[in-house]
């Protein structure tokens, strides 16, 4: 177990020049020590740890990520903070104690010693320290823990072989290893035509992970580059799937699939859930050589707005619709990609920075006894019949394959898919959202998750300060404004209000109509 110091103390690097607010926005509450899980089994070898017998390992494993670790570094770079730096140091010596090299949980997964890996080098690039003798031992253990099963991470074919690579390749230009940053390379070139589509999307069909793909990829491009133009060619076409889908004002994105809250290479310290700095790092990885290069690994600085209108993602099994900070993100019922919720046809709605129609996010992957997750079509915006799951459930992670082409369509304003007993089709203008359900057979319940607030039940649907509902049928129809599960953030679930519309045994046609408040009146 290598003791300290990991970073060179040479001369201090030039004060950063850049915007003050970037300087300034370091979150005080990092300058608290680390909170970091001792488990019952932490004195075994990584392979004999019990992952899911004491609790739900993604709550440890979120302790032990260092993702302080860029934070400190970018307050030491911008506010000549000595301190921040020696606090580095006593994080990580923290972490080895408690949880030693090869042993335990923390050590169970290559996903975490590299994603552990990437925010070490990228605090270290952050202050331009070179390795020392222990920083050096320290990043090749961790290394050596990311290729012990880098092939089974790589087999998985989502998130985990991509950041792996990336935190190889990133270390092996810090460490200056030559073949270490090939292999790193490598492995992203041969993966990643397998993992996003030519529209930018991204195997995992979750906002959260995109982010989390893109932030590991780009990290890599600007510590390690230049990379192969195919791999960078995939880097761009990530970041404009993701930059359709934020909003410019406050940089929210609207939910889907899973989100558990993961956030890589966070130095900023500015609101976890704003990706405008993850979208200005990658236009400086993927596009123009940057001037400053730090100030691109911050993710310091403004990100080229997309223009308004329709997209689809056929492949990726995703499109949308975008009218200023109105955002419509609708799944397809079809892709490439298996599916990790049962969500065909989930629509979810933001507009100016708020999530009207939401995703219910991710509680917990390994609830307790007798609980369920919130994977499942009850928990979408769509279409269930009785208590089926759309695609069928198959395990804990995967629903059913989707076909990998289904009728889709856009135009501009409009947005159109159809399942096998559901159509849908979306039209948005300024102030109004209009979506219209064909239903192909009976029993059927069209669920809309509400952000959370003051609804009350109307005649017609719900209002609330936000919004108005409104829903309309071609038949009987009953709405029932009741409660439903959202996890807001890992471990942590509320009831939200959700709009329940169930039509009549003959009623085929649902139109809802959401129209913001302030808009005006009148269809």
């Amino acid at each position: 177990m290598p003791g300290g110091p990991y970073l060179a103390s040479g001369p201090s690097p030039p004060p950063f020049a850049g915007d003050a607010l970037g300087a300034a926005a370091a979150d005080p509450a990092h300058a608290l020590p680390p909170i970091l899980p001792v488990r019952p089994d932490d004195d075994r070898p990584w392979r004999a740890a019990q992952l899911f017998a004491f609790g739900d390992v993604r709550l440890d494993w979120e302790a032990g990520r260092w993702s302080r670790l860029p934070r400190l570094a970018w307050r030491a770079r911008t506010r000549g903070e000595a301190g921040q730096v020696a606090e580095i140091e006593r994080e990580i010596a923290t972490f080895l104690r408690l949880c030693p090299p090869g042993r335990g949980a923390m050590w169970a997964s290559a996903q975490e010693a590299a994603i552990r890996l990437l925010h070490f080098v990228l605090a270290a690039r952050l202050v331009e320290a070179a390795p020392t003798d222990a920083g050096r031992t320290l990043a090749l253990l961790l290394v050596e823990r990311v290729r012990e099963t880098l092939s089974y991470e790589r087999s998985l074919a989502n998130n985990h072989g991509l950041v792996c690579a990336a935190a190889l390749a990133a270390a092996g230009a810090w460490l200056d290893m030559r073949g270490l940053r090939e292999q790193g390379i490598a492995v992203l070139a041969k993966d990643l035509p397998r993992a996003v589509t030519d529209e930018g999307g991204f195997v995992q069909v979750s906002t959260r992970y995109h982010r989390m793909a893109l932030d590991a990829l780009a990290v890599a491009a600007l510590l390690a580059g230049p990379l192969p133009e195919p791999v960078s060619r995939r880097g761009r076409a990530m970041t404009r799937w993701l930059s359709r889908l934020t909003d410019p004002e406050t940089g929210r994105t609207p939910r889907l699939g899973h989100d558990d809250g993961t956030v890589l290479c966070h130095v900023l310290g500015t609101d976890p859930e704003d990706a405008r700095p993850s979208l200005v790092r990658a236009e400086a990885a993927f596009g123009t050589p940057p001037t400053d290069p730090i100030a691109a690994l911050a993710g310091l600085g403004s990100a080229t707005p997309p223009p308004d209108g329709p997209w689809a993602d056929h492949a990726g099994g995703t499109a949308g619709l975008r009218y200023g900070r109105t955002i419509v993100l609708l799944r397809l019922p079809c892709g490439r990609f298996p599916p990790g919720q049962g969500d065909t046809l989930h629509l979810s709605l933001l507009h100016d920075g708020e999530e009207l129609l939401r995703d219910r996010g991710t509680w917990l992957y390994n609830p307790p006894p007798g609980a369920t997750d919130l994977a499942g079509t009850r928990h979408h915006n769509t279409a269930q019949w009785d208590d089926e799951d759309r695609p069928p459930r198959l395990s804990r992670w995967l629903f059913a394959p989707l076909p990998t082409t289904a009728p889709v369509a856009i135009a501009p304003g409009r947005l159109f898919a159809r399942d096998r007993h559901h159509e849908r089709t979306v039209v948005l203008r300024q102030g109004l959202c209009t979506v219209i359900d064909r239903l192909g057979r009976a029993s059927a319940t069209v669920r809309w998750g509400l952000a959370p607030g003051l609804w009350r039940q109307t005649a017609t649907g719900a209002a609330s300060p936000f919004a108005a509902l409104t829903v309309r049928a071609d038949g009987e129809i009953e709405r029932a404004l009741a409660q439903g599960w959202e996890a807001p953030r890992y471990g942590r679930r509320r009831l939200i209000p959700v709009l329940q519309v169930r039509p009549g045994p003959d009623t085929r046609l649902v139109i809802t109509s959401v129209r913001f408040a302030g808009a005006a009146t009148g269809d």
